[in-house]
């Protein structure tokens, strides 16, 4: 009888405890600070870094702001021998606690990104709070000098570059895939921007920051080692499925012509031959043209096809050349080494420790590109 009464209540007491049950640590949500975007540059003083932040004021984010004209957003540098110092800086001079659960974007400058972000990553790595999913970008000359960038459709400048990659415009590098690649010893590439002084009609004439991506930053190891045009970017990024749509022009014997191309896929196999692994990369995408001269008639099928050809060829040679250009840099910007390990491991296992070596000298690789034109369009006779 004792125990059929003590076990309902010893049931109530726990359930009482787990609903009194609480946060002893908490941070009130108006005592931080959210930061959107890192920028991570190398300064003219050996052994220093620089560390900038981009953080949302919520002071002029409220509705009844009274249309100020002052940004919603600030960045904050500092300057010390190390990430840690140089975030410790920044928290000092900061009236909320830095909280990274937002953070999205990470920018590298360029000199910094040639010496290697392994100093970065690896604070990343134990930063619990910090997404793996985080973009990771490189600007042509100082990362700071894009923070700053006029977002003319967004609210800051970290919506912009985020929009960059979840677009799928250019390349869309994040955190993990860096890590993936680096334990692998393969290569990867990330966007490479540029920002430069236009006028701008929305800011009424005035010359304002504009932001680009110009291309790709080829890395081996946790270093960059070379680049991309904005072509073979983009045909790597279309290897890599990461590639929602693009534009292409090309020109036959008989027509030139305009053409958007969509539905893009990508399919990278590896076979032995003459016990060597051997890579196929297809490309397959859909095309729908935008403008042919001179006019495309319905019956001039073999115009289509030249096109078609022609596309595929162009896509074919931007591969190619994005390709031995990472080779060149002992780099494997496909991480073609995955496609190895997974159909012949006992051969990974073998060539692991010098594979970028291996794909400098000795890689072999084969691209077909395949696009099939969807849509002709249809235009009046004069």
């Amino acid at each position: 009888m004792s125990l059929r009464y003590t076990l309902p209540k010893l049931a109530l007491f726990v359930t009482c405890c787990l609903f009194c049950g609480g946060c002893w640590s908490k941070v009130e949500i108006n005592e931080r600070t959210f930061i959107t975007a890192m920028y991570v540059d190398k300064t003219d003083t050996p052994g220093e870094v620089e560390v900038s932040l981009t953080m949302p004021l919520p002071n002029r984010l409220s509705p009844d702001r009274g249309g100020s004209s002052k940004e919603p957003y600030a960045v904050v540098s500092a300057v010390a021998p190390t990430i840690a110092d140089a975030l410790e800086r920044i928290q000092t001079d900061l009236t909320r606690r830095i909280s990274w659960g937002h953070t999205r974007v990470v920018v590298f400058g360029q000199a910094y990104a040639r010496a290697g972000i392994d100093d970065t990553m690896e604070w990343i790595a134990r930063e619990p709070l910090f997404h793996l999913s985080s973009y990771v970008m490189v600007a042509e000359g100082k990362a700071k000098d894009v923070s700053d960038l006029t977002p003319v459709f967004e609210e800051t400048p970290s919506d912009v570059l985020r929009e960059f990659s979840t677009e799928e415009n250019l390349l869309k590098t994040q955190t993990l895939n860096v890590y993936a690649s680096d334990k692998m010893n393969q290569g990867f590439a990330a966007s490479l921007l540029q920002a430069k002084q236009l006028p701008m009609v929305s800011e009424e004439g005035a010359k304002k920051k504009w932001v680009s991506q110009i291309g790709g930053a080829i890395f081996k190891q946790m270093r960059m080692v070379g680049t991309l045009s904005d072509d073979e970017a983009r045909a790597v990024a279309w290897a890599g499925r990461k590639l929602d749509s693009m534009s292409i022009s090309i020109q036959t014997d008989r027509v030139k012509a305009s053409m958007t191309l969509f539905d893009m896929d990508s399919d990278i196999r590896v076979r032995l031959v003459d016990g060597e692994p051997y890579f196929d990369i297809n490309l397959t995408g859909k095309g729908e043209l935008n403008s042919v001269i001179p006019i495309l008639k319905a019956k001039d099928v073999g115009s289509v096809q030249e096109m078609q050809v022609e596309a595929s060829k162009k896509i074919d040679e931007h591969l190619k050349q994005a390709i031995v250009t990472a080779q060149q840099k002992e780099a494997d910007i496909l991480n073609l080494g995955y496609r190895l390990e997974w159909k012949y491991p006992k051969i990974w296992s073998k060539l692991r420790p010098q594979w970028t070596t291996y794909v400098k000298k000795n890689l072999q690789f084969r691209v077909n590109t395949q696009i099939n034109i969807q849509f002709v369009g249809s235009e009046s006779s004069y």
